[in-house]
C-alpha cells in the first residue's frame, strides 16, 4: 500500500509540476511518460547498468529561451526526506544525458515540493557538486570503482555545462492557485502569436 501511495503522490506532482510550467506561458510543449511517440526522449541508458528516466521533458518559448529543450525531475515530498540522494543521483543522470543527447539538454530542471539541505543550497549547482554526484555514480558510468580512474574518464566540460543547465525550483501546493487561469492562459497565448506574427 505504501508503494502504491508512494506511485500516486507522484503522479500527483507530475501533473501538478507540468500544469505549473505550462501556465508560466514559458513552455511551448512538455511531455512526460504518458505522452506516447515523446517518451523515448526521456529515456537514457547508464553506460554500464540499466536505463533510466527523466519524469518531464519540453521546449521553452521566449526570448533567450526559445526553442530550448530541458528535462526535469518531480519530487512531491514533503519533508527533506531522502531528498539528497535522490538529488545525488539526478546530477549524475544529467551527466549521462548530456554525454550521450546535448541536443536535448539545454536545462536540466529539479522540481521538489521540499528544500534540502539548505545549508549548502548555494552549492547545490556547482560543478564541484556534480563532479562529486558522478564520482559516487563511477560504477554504472565508468564501470570502476576506483575513484582515480573515474577522474582520469571523469568529462571535465561535461560536469561545467551540467552544472550551468542547472535549475532548482522549490514549489508548494498554495503556490498552484497562483497559475493562470485557462481563461486568462488563453488571452496570453493569443497576444503572444499576436506579438511573434
Amino acid at each position: 500500500m505504501a508503494g502504491e501511495d508512494s506511485q500516486l503522490i507522484g503522479q500527483i506532482g507530475l501533473h501538478n509540476a507540468k500544469r505549473w510550467l505550462d501556465k508560466s506561458t514559458r513552455v511551448a510543449k512538455a511531455w512526460s511518460h504518458e505522452d506516447l511517440g515523446l517518451k523515448e526522449l526521456l529515456e537514457f541508458t547508464w553506460p554500464h547498468d540499466n536505463s533510466f528516466s527523466f519524469d518531464l521533458g519540453g521546449q521553452f518559448r521566449g526570448e533567450k529561451l526559445e526553442g530550448q529543450y530541458f528535462l526535469a525531475e518531480i519530487k512531491n515530498y514533503k519533508s527533506e526526506s531522502n531528498l539528497p540522494e535522490h538529488y545525488r543521483s539526478f546530477l549524475a543522470k544529467c551527466y549521462v544525458a548530456f554525454t550521450k543527447k546535448p541536443q536535448l539538454c539545454d536545462h536540466f530542471l529539479w522540481i521538489s515540493w521540499s528544500p534540502f539541505q539548505a545549508r549548502k543550497w548555494d552549492h547545490h549547482t556547482t560543478a564541484a557538486t556534480v563532479k562529486e554526484s558522478v564520482l559516487h555514480e563511477r560504477k554504472r558510468i565508468f564501470d570502476t570503482d576506483d575513484q582515480g580512474q573515474a577522474l582520469a574518464l571523469l568529462d571535465v566540460a561535461a560536469v561545467s555545462a551540467v552544472a550551468d543547465r542547472l535549475w532548482l525550483i522549490t514549489l508548494c501546493d498554495k503556490q498552484l492557485q497562483l497559475v493562470l487561469s485557462p481563461e486568462h492562459h488563453g488571452e496570453v497565448l493569443k497576444l503572444m502569436k499576436v506579438n511573434e506574427g
